[in-house]
Order: structure tokens, then C-alpha cells, then sequence
């Protein structure tokens, strides 16, 4: 199914254990075409900055209640304009005063196993 710009499609993730959200970023991780990390610092700005840190740096930032998301993005443009179907796989702490951010970004055709493997169902 082909998807466009608006039409995503999350993806529980609410019943997943600590070691299982952090095993799931790492498979993503490895499939992934595209990875960044951003902070939120309201006292140094109110727009997210980016964040420049190893990706066991930022996964050291997860805890049991950071806000754990796996969306099919269907066909968004990528970084550099080409259109690409993908899944976003991000976290958000929503800490204070800092808060940190993972975006993973991986192909479609990569993650059925990934869905399987945590048993992934889509939020209706």
C-alpha cells in the first residue's frame, strides 16, 4: 500500500519493556538510512536544536517512561528532496530541563521483521 504525504499509520508501542524498546532501537538503528538526535533547551531556545553525540550516547537518555513511537511515514521527502517510503522510530524523553530526542528513519521493506519481532500492531 502506497501512501502519501498526511497519511501515516502509528504503531503501538505501549506494552513493550524497557530492554525491548532498546533492542528495538538498535535493530532499527541497523537497518536505517538515516539517524539524528535533537534537544529541546527552552532556556537556551523554544525550537528543538540538533545534537551532535554517538548513537549509545542518546540511548543512554532512554528510561521505562520516555515516549517511544514507530510510525509508517508512507512517501515523504528525505533530506535531500527525493521522496522515499519509510518508518520514522523516535523517542522523546520529556525531561526537564532538557529534553532529547531520537529520529531513526528506515525503508519500508526493511521493517516487517522488525513489526514481527515486537509485535507491532498499528493503532486504530
Amino acid at each position: 500500500m502506497l501512501m502519501r504525504f498526511g497519511e501515516f499509520i502509528s504503531y503501538n508501542t505501549k506494552n513493550l519493556s524497557m530492554d525491548e524498546k532498546l533492542s528495538m532501537l538498535k535493530d532499527c538503528m541497523k537497518i536505517s538510512y538515516e539517524w539524528w538526535a535533537d534537544t529541546l533547551d527552552c532556556s537556551v531556545s523554544m525550537s528543538r536544536q540538533h545534537y551532535k553525540c554517538s548513537f549509545d550516547e542518546i540511548l543512554s537518555y532512554l528510561k521505562e517512561d520516555t515516549h517511544v513511537v514507530v510510525i509508517n511515514r508512507g512517501t515523504w521527502g528525505g533530506p535531500i528532496g527525493e521522496e522515499r517510503e519509510h518508518f520514522e522510530v523516535a523517542f522523546r524523553t520529556m525531561d526537564s530541563p532538557v529534553d532529547y530526542f531520537l529520529f531513526i528513519q528506515v525503508d519500508t521493506e526493511k521493517m516487517p521483521p522488525i513489526l514481527e519481532k515486537y509485535r507491532l500492531e498499528p493503532i486504530d
